[in-house]
């Protein structure tokens, strides 16, 4: 004799749009719901002075609470060297280039020269220095070179 359990169904909020969804349930399923497109990452919201958690767009389980709150943000992609990069805000600082750089295999020294193109009209080219920060733009590209100095 097979017994059915109906899966335990909460409202959540995405958008500020309240929605049924299946508990637990999946990141890629989250999207669905919501019908977030490609270029926008979904974040659960956190209590306090935290970081808000953003949502993986799989099928990792996902355990929701009711009436949990969840938002969608524009993801910028851009280029440092030739890797691509997805991030969340709309400024960034020399710091977060080189951390992208050497994420991606850059060797350690204290001095890197980071270049920029195609940014937003207010500053469409330049060169980043330590504690700067520039505005970016889907598709801008850095450069990080070391400069051999220790």
């Amino acid at each position: 004799m097979s017994v059915e359990v109906a899966a335990h169904r909460v409202r959540i909020h995405i958008n500020r749009e309240a929605y049924e969804s299946p508990n637990p349930t999946t990141g890629e399923a989250l999207y669905g719901l919501a019908g977030i497109p490609a270029h926008q990452r979904l974040y659960r919201e956190v209590d306090g002075d935290k970081e808000d958690k953003p949502v993986p767009r799989d099928g990792e389980r996902i355990r929701l609470k009711e009436d949990e709150h969840f938002y969608s943000q524009k993801v910028i992609e851009i280029f440092v060297n030739t890797d691509e990069h997805q991030i969340e805000k709309k400024h960034i600082t020399y710091a977060q280039v080189v951390d992208l750089y050497l994420g991606s295999g850059g060797s350690p020294s204290n001095e890197y020269l980071v270049k920029y193109s195609h940014g937003p009209a207010e500053n469409p080219n330049g060169t980043l220095a330590p504690g700067e920060k520039v505005k970016v733009k889907d598709g801008m590209r850095f450069r990080v070179a070391g400069t051999g100095e220790s």
